[in-house]
């Protein structure tokens, strides 16, 4: 992707994704009137068409959503559902990850089709059009499409369907190959004649539940009884350097973010320079220590708000465990290590119109390609959310029960300037999306840097077990050493890393007039555009 598509500042608004045909997308919806609901829907869709291997139909959106005339913030949790068929006596002894049996309940037709309806301004159609010209046309692959084909060859070409789209004979499709989706376009053309709901009591529910009994899928006629209709639930309020925040509840992960923040914000912002031996030691001991606790205190979404006990967003807590961080890093300290110079599968998706309306979408077929296997005649990718359950524990809220929601680690994420919308920015990445947010907000709240420089910034992650990934020509080797003597296992990414996240951000102008300015992550095919003209007038 050409790097000027990373940036862009418009006077009308903004569309940041990992997709330069989906962000043109979003933008031509603004252009013609529409709000950012709109132009995130018509993104959402046209990313299952130009980036299946992160998302699509038969994958699940969650949302986090500004409504300017209401002063509201809300997080729609999009789940797909387990099916029904689900015996918890019966589970195997680990999580189905590949083939027809790993897929939920898709649940993006839902999500994206309730969005529409309730807050959006323009028809299913209009929204629709880019997707399916995209799908009909077809699109330019991408070096990362073959790359990502490449990795996942063995599993993909057990599908016949999937060798047939995507490869050539045993070869996957190369970068400048068209591809083509007429099942795909004629699926979409199918919602715009009978509604998005045909997915869930039409022509398309049949087609799929006919696909489940020929290739013995697990979703029937019951699953697709009940439509997956997004849940509004209140967003989890926090702050970072007395700068207020709103990020996704569970079932998402907005609160390893929030404790993440609550954390760092014990240091000073000089503490955490980037770069630096010690500062980096900091971030990967909190990331470790949010993440610990995430998994530790695993909580049901339906009982969160009326459980007294939120340790993970607590500032005390936060506290506590920074006194210990201190405590390591002090350790550390005495080796006298200097200031050097430094050099799975979701998508996101931000949007922002000129009234003040913001949009963030984190969508997902769960791994790479998903369950790696297409819907006959239908084109898209079945998820492999079956793997995102617990198989062994039945008093976990996660447990692989009939219609139970998987568990999620989006954590899409606005904060607030002089009590406006300020900055919007999401990534996908499971573990990885809390740990790649925080890196994006300490370097520009702490470090003073732009957003474009701090979403290109070198990038790590460190999980609950004290395993950090990091791109490791991109950091001085002493930060590498500081890590290993602080005890964690070292696992080398190449520069910018695909599996380290990819943010997608939008700035907000706090006054009328002002500009908006998007920045897309160059690990992947990110591109943020805005309006160059003013919208038209819009009146539905």
């Amino acid at each position: 992707m050409a790097k000027e598509c990373r940036q862009a500042v418009s006077k009308w608004g903004m569309v940041s994704t990992a997709s330069d045909t989906a962000t043109q997308a979003g933008v031509k919806m603004l252009e013609k009137g529409g709000n950012a609901v709109d132009a995130a829907v018509a993104a959402a869709f046209c990313l299952g068409v130009t980036e299946p291997q992160a998302s699509g139909l038969g994958g699940q959106s969650m949302v986090l959503l500004h409504l300017a005339g209401e002063n509201r913030t809300l997080a729609l949790d999009g789940s797909s559902r387990a099916p029904f068929s689900v015996n918890p006596e019966r589970l195997p002894s680990e999580p189905v990850k590949v083939g027809i049996t790993a897929a939920t309940l898709p649940s993006t037709p839902a999500v994206l089709g309730y969005l529409l309806d309730r807050y959006g301004s323009l028809t299913l159609q209009e929204v629709l059009e880019p997707a399916i010209i995209a799908a009909e046309d077809g699109f330019r692959v991408t070096s990362l499409h073959h790359k990502l084909l490449m990795r996942e060859s063995d599993k993909l070409l057990a599908d016949p369907l999937v060798k047939d789209k995507f490869f050539t004979g045993a070869c996957a499709l190369k970068a400048g190959d068209l591809l083509r989706q007429p099942e795909l376009a004629n699926c979409l053309k199918q919602m715009v004649r009978a509604g998005w709901q045909d997915f869930y009591h039409g022509e398309i529910a049949a087609a799929i539940i006919k696909d489940m009994k020929t290739r013995g899928g697990l979703l029937s006629q019951v699953d697709f009884s009940q439509i997956p209709f997004p849940l509004e639930r209140p967003v989890l309020w926090g702050s970072y350097r007395q700068m207020e925040l709103a990020t996704f509840p569970p079932p998402g992960a907005g609160r390893a973010l929030i404790q993440i923040l609550n954390i760092l914000e014990n240091f000073d912002p000089a503490e955490l320079e980037p770069g630096r031996p010690l500062s980096t030691l900091i971030l990967a001991l909190a990331f470790r220590a949010a993440l610990r606790d995430r998994e530790r205190m695993p909580v049901d979404p339906d009982l969160y708000w009326q459980s007294m006990e939120k340790k993970m967003v607590d500032k005390e807590y936060a506290g506590k465990i920074a006194a210990r961080l201190r405590e390591i890093t002090a350790r550390c300290s005495r080796f006298g290590w200097r200031a050097p110079p430094t050099s799975g599968e979701t998508t996101h998706l931000c949007t922002a119109d000129i009234k003040g309306n913001v949009v963030g979408i984190t969508q997902s077929i769960e791994l790479v390609f998903g369950s790696k296997t297409i819907a006959q005649g239908l084109g898209f990718f079945y998820n492999n959310y079956m793997s995102a359950y617990d198989y062994h524990d039945m008093t976990h809220p996660y447990y692989l029960l009939p219609g139970a929601r998987p568990w999620s680690a989006v954590a899409p994420t606005l904060f607030y300037k002089e009590q406006k919308p300020w900055l919007l920015l999401g990534s996908p990445g499971s573990q990885r999306i809390a740990t790649s947010l925080a890196q994006i907000i300490t370097r520009v709240f702490d470090a003073g840097e732009g957003l474009d420089r701090a979403v290109d910034a070198p990038r790590l992650h460190a999980d609950s077990s004290g395993k950090v990934q990091i791109e490791h020509k991109r950091f001085h080797p002493e930060v590498i050493d500081l890590l290993q003597h602080a005890g964690f296992h070292i696992s080398r990414r190449s520069a910018y890393s695909f599996f380290l996240g990819c943010v997608q951000a939008v700035m907000v102008p706090l006054k009328q007039g002002g500009y908006f300015y998007g920045v897309a992550d160059p690990r992947r095919d990110g591109c943020a555009q805005g309006p160059q003209k003013q919208p038209k007038e819009k009146r539905r």
